[in-house]
């Protein structure tokens, strides 16, 4: 079995098969954006022929290579970190979910060695549908129509998080460039990014080359006939918010039909052309857009650049505050153009065109109620029964749901006021080392990747939302004022294999020479390791938080982590650790709950926690990135202790405060 297996096992079997990674279901810290007027896709019909199931990453590369023609490859629910890319080659395969859920098929590119993460290559006919493709560098879905790659259908699926572009085609090679791609089709996919691009995102994307803002939705090339339809994009942003189409042709692209999709937020919805020309001269040919409803994408709504034959017709266009006055525009040459019955919510079109183009029907006004009333029907298809107005909102209500559940990621262990007060009491008669934080604990504490990246790091970088406190202290990192971050070993109260009693032994010590101002204590996971919690666990767990106090030391104590096979006991062990931090009015980070909370059932195995199922996975764990916390375990629960420490210096160690 490879390092890149992912199983899906009876719980019962995690002892005896430590080295494999469990695939979990989909769990988001936020959920994908739904909304009623999302348009719905019928479900694909059962699979004829040769049909894999797969449940594993390795069973899917595996089945990627040995599917047939016309042959099926169905995919089980699960989350699936692949660690590269793969292609499809032959001809008329599927690729699909096996439940027809989209959002429960998860194909993660953010652990890959690729740029890119699933390729359709020499083949013709190949559907990918009802899977979500996230994470990824460069490309999510590549057509390779340099190599020989066509009519290929993308349905239902939804691209998140892709840095460059969700779909792509690349160009021909100029000999070839009218030669195809051919028939491909893209229909009912949700496009979505949950922030603008970054120069992190992507290391080739510099200030030296596009400043962060080469990024798109649907990237396609010399196509012949495509149908993109029914698709909705919501926040595709370059970093200066001078981003690419969300759906974007050129080179020669001939008889394309765009229709019924729905852009909000993004930087530019359709770009019909590429004013950079390159090696073709006309970009698009005899292709339409149309019915199709774009809102609030200030870069430009709908672009024609060297375009030939093509209709721009009943599209509405809301953007009534853009300050560029690009809801349509029409830009270098453009012969037999008609732009027809559109609705525009702001400015009317642009035309910064020698070509003669054909206007009719088209109308503007300061709000779409005006503009919709002067329409008499026209440019408002894209969702006959939907209201519009609840299309066009549907960015703020998406963004109000975003901060709550940002605001919700701040909480984990917060702390009453009773606690604050019972804590200010105990520092009341703190003299000791300002900013130390003890780590008492097993082998859980004793890993470097606990705690330690407060030595070297700023961990508030990642607080995005006000919860009423400040980031960071008022005069310095808090890389300056922790203290003892990296200190681990026997000597200073951590180490493998460690229960309650050796730790009650060992912190004295280290109380009277290091003199912290708070300790943080995890203790439990081997004291459970035969399935139950020893009768003396609660008296020692009570007086190693006594001797902290006595010490006039602030005690953060830990929730330990779910183990594998040993839920009874875990479940046991945390109430105690619950009370003891009840009772004595101390500081809780409820590690545990966050780690279920993120990772429902057992989806916690091989995902937060690693493949022993015992310890915290690994990774950056100074990366507290929702995306990152809900794969890294030591990122969470650095997360966690410091969302409380937080609350512990501005509440009781801060003067100040």
């Amino acid at each position: 079995m490879t390092s890149e297996s992912r199983l899906l096992l009876p719980r019962s079997l995690c002892p005896l098969i430590l080295g494999m990674a469990l695939v979990s279901p989909l769990v988001l810290e936020a959920a994908p954006p739904q909304a009623s007027w999302f348009p719905k896709a019928q479900a694909l019909p059962k699979p004829s022929g040769q049909v894999l199931r797969v449940r594993t990453v390795d069973e899917l590369l595996t089945a990627s290579k040995e599917v047939q023609p016309r042959g099926t490859i169905l995919v089980a629910d699960g989350h699936y970190m692949l660690p590269r890319y793969f292609d499809l080659t032959a001809d008329q395969v599927t690729l699909r979910s096996e439940s027809g859920d989209r959002h429960k098929v998860i194909l993660d590119g953010a652990n890959s060695r690729h740029g890119e993460l699933v390729g359709i290559t020499g083949a013709t006919g190949v559907t990918i549908a009802d899977v979500t493709v996230q994470n990824v560098k460069w490309n999510g879905i590549k057509i390779n129509s340099n190599h020989g790659a066509e009519r290929a259908t993308i349905h239902n699926c939804v691209i998140h998080n892709v840095w460059q572009r969700g779909i792509k085609a690349p160009a021909m090679p100029k000999a070839q460039g009218d030669k195809g791609p051919r028939g491909c089709i893209i229909r009912y996919c949700l496009f979505y990014n949950d922030r603008p691009k970054q120069f992190a995102d992507d290391e080739t994307d510099t200030d030296k080359t596009f400043n962060g803002n080469y990024i798109g939705g649907i990237d396609v090339k010399n196509t012949i006939d495509w149908t993109i339809t029914h698709n909705v994009f919501i926040g595709i942003q370059g970093r200066t918010r001078e981003g690419r189409g969300c759906i974007y042709i050129s080179e020669n692209g001939r008889g394309c039909r765009i229709e019924r999709n729905a852009f909000l937020n993004c930087d530019i919805a359709i770009a019909l052309g590429n004013p950079s020309l390159g090696y073709s001269p006309l970009h698009a040919i005899d292709c339409v857009a149309r019915n199709n409803f774009v809102s609030d994408c200030p870069e430009t709504g709908i672009l024609m650049c060297y375009t030939q034959d093509c209709r721009i017709e009943n599209n509405t266009v809301h953007d009534p505050e853009s300050t560029q006055r690009r809801q349509i525009w029409v830009q270098n040459s453009n012969a037999g153009l008609q732009v027809n019955n559109n609705v525009l919510v702001g400015a009317p079109v642009l035309l910064t065109t020698d070509s003669r183009i054909s206007q009719s029907g088209n109308v503007s006004g300061g709000t779409l109620a005006a503009a919709l009333a002067q329409s008499n029907g026209a440019g408002q298809k894209f969702l006959q029964d939907s209201s519009l107005t609840d299309v066009v909102h549907f960015p703020e209500t998406l963004a109000a749901i975003r901060r709550d559940a940002a605001a919700e990621r701040l909480k984990p262990g917060i702390l009453s006021p009773d606690v604050l007060k019972a804590m200010r009491e105990v520092h009341s008669g703190f003299k000791g080392q300002a900013g130390y934080v003890a780590q008492f604990g097993d082998s859980i504490t004793y890993s470097m990747a606990f705690w330690s990246p407060m030595s070297w790091d700023n961990p508030d970088r990642f607080i995005t939302q006000d919860d009423g406190l400040p980031k960071a202290p008022a005069k310095l990192r808090w890389r300056d004022y922790i203290k003892g971050a990296r200190d681990k070993g026997p000597k200073h109260a951590n180490y493998s294999g460690w229960r309650v009693g050796q730790l009650l032994k060992s912190i004295d010590a280290v109380l009277e020479r290091d003199r912290p101002e708070v300790a943080i204590i995890m203790i439990g996971t081997n004291d459970i390791s035969g399935g139950s919690v020893p009768a003396a666990y609660r008296s020692n767990l009570e007086e190693v938080v006594r001797k902290c106090t006595a010490a006039h030391c602030v005690p953060i104590l830990n929730t330990i982590p779910p183990r594998c096979d040993r839920d009874e006991a875990v479940h046991e062990a945390n109430k105690i650790i619950r009370d003891v931090a009840a009772k004595l009015h101390v500081p809780l980070a409820d590690f545990h709950a966050e780690v279920t909370r993120r990772r429902s059932g057992d989806t916690w195995d091989g995902t937060l926690i690693s493949r022993d199922g015992v310890h915290p996975s690994g990774g950056k764990s100074n990366d507290y990135s929702e995306a990152n916390l809900n794969v890294c375990g030591y990122a969470l629960r650095n997360w966690v202790n410091f969302l409380v420490y937080r609350q512990v210096f501005f509440g009781v160690l801060d003067e100040d405060s």
